[in-house]
C-alpha cells in the first residue's frame, strides 16, 4: 500500500516555526527533503522511501511508502490510500519536474558521467540554443524517458515550462551541487502499465532528494 498526501507546513504556531529552524540546521538533509524526511522519521534505520514535489512554497506533494506521521501544529496534512491503476491506450494530461541527465561512458571514468542533455545540446551547437531548440531536445529526452517507463508523449500537446539549474545547500566540506531542472506538462498515452505504474510510485529519473521525479497524471477534460 502506498499514499499519496497533501502536506501544507503552517507558519501560524511556535511548534511550526521551531520545526522549520531545526530542519534547516540539519546537514543530513538537504532542501525540502529535511521537511518531507521528519513526517517519516519514526523509524530512524528507514531508507528513503518517498518521492515528492514543491507545488507553492510550504505546499508538498509526496507519495510514499508509509503513512506519514506529523504534529498538527506543524503541519496540515492529507493523506489517502494511492494505488494508480492504468489500462494500454489511455490518454492522461502530465505534470513532471525532472532531472534531464545522461549517463555517458567514459575509458578512465567509473561509473559513467551524468551529463546534463541542454548542456551538452548547447556544447554540440557551438553556443546557445534557441528556445525553440533547446525545447526539441528536452522534449525529446522526455519522450525517450518515459517510453521506458510505459508511456508515450504526445509532442504536439507537450512542452517545457521552466529550465533551471538549482543549487541545493551542502556542508561547507563539499563541492556545491547543481542540478538542472525541467518543468514539463503536456500529454501522453499508456503503453506499459506495469512500468507505468513503477514509476508513478517510485519516481522517474535522478534528484528525488531534491523533488524531482514525481510523476503527475490527470484525466484529460478535468
Amino acid at each position: 500500500m502506498s499514499f499519496f498526501t497533501l502536506a501544507q507546513l503552517r507558519h501560524d504556531t511556535q511548534q511550526a516555526r521551531a520545526f522549520a529552524r531545526q530542519a534547516h540546521d540539519d546537514p543530513k538533509l538537504d532542501g525540502g527533503h529535511r521537511l518531507i524526511w521528519r513526517l517519516f522519521a519514526e523509524d530512524p534505520e528507514a531508507k528513503r522511501d518517498f518521492i515528492f514535489r514543491l507545488s507553492e512554497r510550504g505546499r508538498f506533494l509526496i507519495v510514499s511508502e508509509r503513512q506519514p506521521v506529523f504534529d498538527d501544529r506543524v503541519w496540515e496534512i492529507r493523506t489517502k490510500p494511492y494505488a494508480p491503476s492504468v489500462s494500454t491506450g489511455q490518454r492522461y494530461g502530465f505534470g513532471l519536474r525532472v532531472n534531464p541527465t545522461i549517463a555517458v561512458s567514459q575509458a578512465d571514468r567509473k561509473p559513467s558521467l551524468r551529463v546534463d542533455v541542454l548542456m551538452r545540446a548547447k556544447r554540440d551547437n557551438g553556443g546557445a540554443l534557441t528556445a525553440e531548440a533547446r525545447e526539441t531536445v528536452a522534449l525529446d529526452w522526455l519522450g525517450q524517458k518515459l517510453s521506458r517507463c510505459g508511456a508515450v508523449i504526445d509532442p504536439a500537446y507537450s512542452q517545457v515550462l521552466d529550465y533551471a539549474q538549482i543549487h541545493p545547500p551542502r556542508k561547507a566540506s563539499r563541492t556545491p551541487a547543481t542540478i538542472s531542472v525541467i518543468d514539463a506538462e503536456g500529454v501522453l498515452t499508456v503503453s506499459d502499465p506495469v512500468h507505468l505504474q513503477r514509476a508513478l510510485l517510485s519516481g522517474i529519473g535522478h534528484g528525488k532528494a531534491f523533488g524531482l521525479g514525481l510523476l503527475l497524471l490527470r484525466p484529460l477534460g478535468a
